[in-house]
């Protein structure tokens, strides 16, 4: 007893620490230097700093947390955190206010510990290489604060670890391999339970009152969720929560994740079961805090699934205008059940990713895929401050509303060209109406397109591209004529146009039909140049200076009205344009601007072209002949390969690099219809 009062004594804020007399259904996360502690919703991944310091102020990190729920015989809460400081290593406990009261330890191991829980009034801490180890914390125990070794063996490289409800067991995840491991508290055995397939410095880990384990990264602060009693044990992502550093984690392991005195709004799908509703199912929820919502109804009313307003019916392969509600600013993500099978796929079936939205109705574009399911099946909207979230898991604010709906077949047919997932190559010469140094990579595009078609005539076309190569100095257009079809005839509404810069995410573009055109031109960039980044004279024709690809495109063109389909080719029409305001060469007395079109072999030049620039220069192009952009030898300035094909460095002519293309033009393109593939390319001349 003599040795507790000199405790008491020592530790001056003892008698004034205030319990907490609560189990509450949050999570506390501890960090930084001074200590920082935040109250975490591990259901929803939302956060809220409680405290700027420990409540002394001083400039100490708390770590190896745990939480101790225990009221005394005589009904009084001894309910505190415990933990150690990694600055002066000492053991301390902190209250419901945080203020802190060092514990001095009997036997206490030398270093500094970053893993700590509390079971059955004992708090337990374990260091890699030191072993594991526990403490009495019944100030009635006669080996009270006394340090007990359990084992020396400590082979599991572990930043946190928590004590199950109900089994007595401890666990913890290797960081390294992502295994999970349960600890013997009576022998401190290790052993492992299985892959959770998922790394990185887990700093935080909880349990539940349901047996859930929760573990916190670090690096970006995603909360996952495993069940140690499943044959399964593979981390399920539930919910963003905040990266962090320096930390440790802790709970009231007795409480579920939402308690009987929790007052925060949940808003949760309605879908059935199968898509993930309920929170065993890790379904969709989201803190609702009365802002962000879908509709005009707020989450909790009778009618507030109101989100949603399709202008037309779903029909197989064709797009369908689309209302979506939002009551302030913020980011849709959307999936349709599309194959029907009870579940949405996280990436096939999603139909809006990170689409920002207005305050106000949205008008967006739903592609149905050709395959879809025709009939009754279910999709899903989550809106909030958050992007990138799934079909599933916590988000902090906003609302999910799911939605049955209706898909029809309508007869709908697809072709591509040259296939689903192909590219064909697109090639031009810009110094027409010369020839030039006829090395065919001035403008190079991969080009792929999409044909929709119903009861024999045209619904939408969709063009994909990649820019693969710039070899000029002049600057160029690039843009598409869809023949026989006006522009007044697309449906903007509808309409898809998005430009994909290295690789990142799509980005909307505004309306690319060419205004003061009545053909249908679309209008994919004005300079080629402004897209790429390089060091470069040129961009990929050289193998001294080799750069990725770094543009794509997008284009999607549905019509208001069915088009007829029989003179439109698959390719349709892709051409080159010089930029507005740009020199184009000494031959023209002013710069061409938009004038000056290259197009394919035999292409009729569009209502914007200047046509007395036709049959001039090398060009031999007649009206009257139906013949265009040719030479006197039937070569052309622009080229198709129905391939990726690899085109000649800067300098080196066609003819060095694909002999056999000479012979082929000789032989009214009868013989060596493969000149362009790669048994017949002299690899040495082409990029690589």
């Amino acid at each position: 007893m003599r040795y507790h009062l000199l405790l008491m004594l020592l530790c001056s804020s003892f008698v004034m620490a205030t319990p907490f007399e609560t189990c509450s259904s949050k999570a506390y996360l501890f960090q930084r230097k001074p200590l920082v502690v935040y109250e975490v919703n591990l259901l929803t991944g939302n956060y809220e700093q409680v405290t700027g310091t420990v409540a002394s102020g001083r400039n100490i990190n708390i770590n190896g947390l745990g939480f101790d729920y225990y009221f005394n015989e005589q009904g009084q809460s001894e309910s505190y955190f415990y933990g150690f400081s990694t600055t002066t290593l000492e053991f301390m406990r902190l209250d419901k206010d945080f203020n802190e009261t060092t514990l001095p330890l009997i036997n206490q191991p030398s270093g500094s510990f970053y893993v700590g829980d509390v079971y059955n009034h004992h708090y337990y801490f374990y260091r890699t290489g030191s072993g594991l180890y526990k403490v009495n914390l019944d100030d009635a125990a006669d080996n009270y604060l006394e340090v007990q070794t359990i084992t020396r063996t400590a082979r599991v490289q572990l930043t946190d670890f928590a004590f199950h409800p109900t089994n007595n067991y401890l666990y913890g995840i290797d960081n390294r391999s992502g295994v999970l491991h349960q600890f013997d508290i009576d022998t401190g055995a290790a052993s492992a339970v299985g892959n959770t397939g998922v790394t990185g410095t887990f700093g935080a880990a909880y349990f539940d009152s349901d047996g859930y384990m929760y573990i916190s990264r670090n690096s970006d602060g995603h909360i996952f969720r495993i069940n140690p009693g499943s044959d399964d044990v593979s981390a399920e992502f539930f919910a963003y929560g905040p990266s962090s550093n320096q930390n440790d984690g802790a709970r009231c392991v007795q409480a579920a994740l939402i308690s009987d005195d929790d007052s925060t709004q949940y808003d949760f799908g309605d879908a059935p079961e199968s898509y993930g509703n309920s929170i065993d199912s890790n379904g969709p929820r989201h803190e609702f805090q009365g802002e962000l919502f879908l509709g005009v109804n707020q989450p909790g009313d009778n009618n507030n699934n109101d989100g949603l307003g399709l202008v037309t019916g779903l029909v197989k392969g064709l797009d369908s205008p689309t209302v979506i509600t939002a009551s302030k600013e913020a980011y849709l993500q959307a999936w349709v059940d599309w194959n029907q099978d009870g579940v949405f796929s996280a990436e096939d079936e999603q139909i809006a990713k990170n689409q920002r939205l207005q305050a106000g109705n949205n008008v967006i574009s739903l592609e149905v895929p050709v395959d879809a399911e025709a009939g009754v099946t279910w999709a899903r909207l989550r809106y909030g401050s958050q992007q990138d979230i799934g079909p599933l898991g916590g988000a902090t604010d906003g609302e999910v509303e799911d939605h049955q709906v209706v898909v029809t077949d309508e007869g709908v047919s697809y072709s591509y060209y040259p296939s689903a997932d192909g590219w064909t190559t697109l090639a031009y010469e810009d110094l027409w109406p010369y020839e030039g140094d006829y090395d065919m990579n001035d403008v190079v595009f991969h080009y792929r397109t999409v044909t929709v078609e119903q009861a024999g005539q045209l619904r939408r076309v969709d063009f994909h591209g990649q820019l693969v190569a710039i070899g000029a100095s002049y600057h160029n257009g690039f843009a598409i004529r869809v023949p026989g079809v006006q522009a007044s005839a697309v449906d903007t509404q509808a309409m898809k146009f998005t430009h994909i810069i290295d690789g990142g995410e799509p980005v909307h573009k505004d309306n690319p039909i060419e205004q003061g055109s009545d053909e249908l031109i679309a209008i994919i960039t004005d300079d080629v140049w402004q897209l790429v980044d390089t060091n470069c004279d040129f961009y990929r024709t050289s193998s001294q200076c080799m750069d990725d690809i770094q543009f794509e495109f997008e284009l999607r063109l549905p019509f208001t009205e069915l088009q007829s389909a029989s003179s439109i080719s698959t390719l349709y029409d892709p051409f080159i344009f010089a930029t507005p305001n740009r020199y184009h060469g000494s031959y023209f007395n002013s710069n061409p601007g938009r004038e000056w079109e290259m197009h394919l072999a035999d292409m009729e030049p569009t209502e914007q072209a200047d046509t007395g620039m036709l049959a001039t220069g090398d060009d031999t192009s007649s009206q009257e002949q139906q013949r265009f952009f040719k030479n006197a030898n039937n070569l052309p300035w622009a080229m198709e390969m129905a391939t990726s094909w690899k085109h000649p460095k800067s300098g080196v002519d066609l003819l060095q690099a694909y002999p056999k293309f000479r012979d082929h033009i000789l032989s009214n393109k009868q013989e060596f219809k493969d000149w362009y593939q790669s048994h017949r390319r002299v690899d040495s001349q082409v990029y690589p």
